[in-house]
């Protein structure tokens, strides 16, 4: 598992192990079946992502209770010898249906099926609703934020916001996926096989005698992969400076330097002067890029207003989803033994049974059917045997997203997309 240096087996809430000790004593562990879904979509969002089962492959890999675990658990006084005899022996024998990742996705219909004994499929609840719900939310909002770039380039910013290490982990393999083209964060970088990114901080102006050399000594660093951030000072002044460098720096050089960084102000203007005033001065080769405190909706609201961006850096909206950081994703039993069982509470009933979901498809995707499980080639549910290559996981978000209408798509007042059950 990610960063984490003992066995996942204890990230499971209590009441997990407390049922399992009950159907211990009972010898209650026929074969169960468990459905995840999401209730709901956040405001303005018409769609979701399938994500996470890198991690949970690695999870259930891991899992077992270690000496220190049992040890533990036995110090709570609240379980039995036996049955810690038990789970110190436990090795989850588990099978998974699920929509692969990538797969775009709509509230109420299974993303995926467990099936085990009882006990085993019972304590893995709580860590597979936390890799999957973040893990979900993010690479949701990683196309959402594409699709609002409309071709410009993205990158991930966010690890320095993040609620924690393994969040930033999630949310940049939810970048990856998503189709951004890097991430600062270089131990993500490395992990995911990603391409890091990264331009100077304000201290880096700050810390030389001036803005211009700060611009002379990183261009002369880093060549043709120099972003310089223009607004440590004067954004305008700063423009102006970054290009006479990169003027005098393919005249001395021969290298063209990639562009600058705008992180504050008024992004339209700025961007429609630097691009104008770069064109004119012989340097039109600078891009431009964006970033501080965008998301979506802002990303989406520059290019509409004319923004001459070429790229942007998401940070702590993306990193944390500002506006949608919970889902209501739930892990329900919906068969145990020969038995398909049902929740009548209201607002959040299930219906009893494993089931199919199938896609009805003209131009674009029409609707989804969730029906009694029919075991056929088109369920969007299918087995999971391990995790699958990267490349594979962008193609099919891609080809996902050109099949969804551009109303469900929407990146405010999205259309409804259709979940019917048979």
């Amino acid at each position: 598992m990610w960063l984490l240096k003992d066995s996942p087996a204890l990230f499971t809430d209590l009441y997990e192990l407390t049922m399992a000790q009950v159907y211990f004593k009972r010898r209650m562990n026929d074969r169960a079946y468990f459905e995840v879904f999401v209730r709901k979509l956040p405001d303005n969002w018409g769609f979701f992502v399938m994500a996470g089962l890198w991690e949970i492959a690695s999870y259930l890999q891991q899992f077992q209770f270690t000496e220190q675990d049992i040890d533990y658990l036995h110090g709570t006084k609240m379980f039995s010898g036996d049955f810690l005899d038990y789970l110190s022996q436990l090795k989850p024998t588990v099978e998974i249906r699920c929509l692969p990742e990538g797969t775009a996705f709509f509230p109420n219909e299974p993303i995926l099926e467990l099936a085990g004994p009882l006990i085993s499929a019972q304590i893995l609840e709580s860590y597979i609703l936390n890799i999957l719900g973040f893990s979900i939310i993010e690479a949701s909002l990683a196309a959402r934020t594409s699709i609002a770039a409309n071709g410009a380039s993205v990158v991930d910013f966010g690890l320095r916001r993040c609620q924690g290490p393994v969040a930033s982990l999630r949310s940049a393999r939810a970048a990856q996926m998503a189709g951004f083209g890097a991430t600062s964060n270089v131990f993500a970088a490395r992990v995911l096989d990603f391409a890091p990114t990264g331009t100077m901080a304000h201290s880096f102006v700050q810390a030389h005698e001036s803005e211009e050399t700060s611009f002379r000594k990183f261009a002369e660093a880093y060549g043709e992969n120099a972003i310089l951030l223009v607004d440590t000072y004067d954004s305008i002044e700063g423009i102006k400076k970054a290009a006479k460098v990169a003027k005098q720096f393919r005249k001395d050089e021969g290298i063209e330097i990639k562009g600058i960084r705008l992180d504050s102000g008024d992004i339209v203007g700025l961007s429609n002067f630097a691009r104008k005033y770069f064109d004119d001065n012989g340097v039109g080769f600078l891009k431009i890029f964006a970033s501080g405190d965008l998301d979506e909706f802002k990303i989406h609201d520059l290019l509409q207003q004319g923004a001459q961006i070429d790229g942007f850096g998401i940070g702590t909206r993306y990193s944390v989803s500002q506006f949608a950081p919970a889902i209501g994703i739930v892990y329900k039993l919906v068969r145990y033994g020969q038995k398909g069982v049902l929740k009548r509470s209201p607002e959040k009933q299930v219906r009893p049974g494993r089931k199919t979901v199938t896609r009805v498809k003209g131009k674009y995707y029409e609707k989804d059917v969730v029906s009694q499980f029919q075991g056929n080639a088109d369920d969007l549910l299918r087995p999971f045997p391990s995790a699958e290559p990267m490349q594979t996981i962008q193609q099919r978000l891609a080809a996902e997203l050109s099949c969804l209408d551009d109303s469900v798509k929407a990146i405010r007042n999205p259309a409804k997309y259709p979940v019917e059950s048979a």
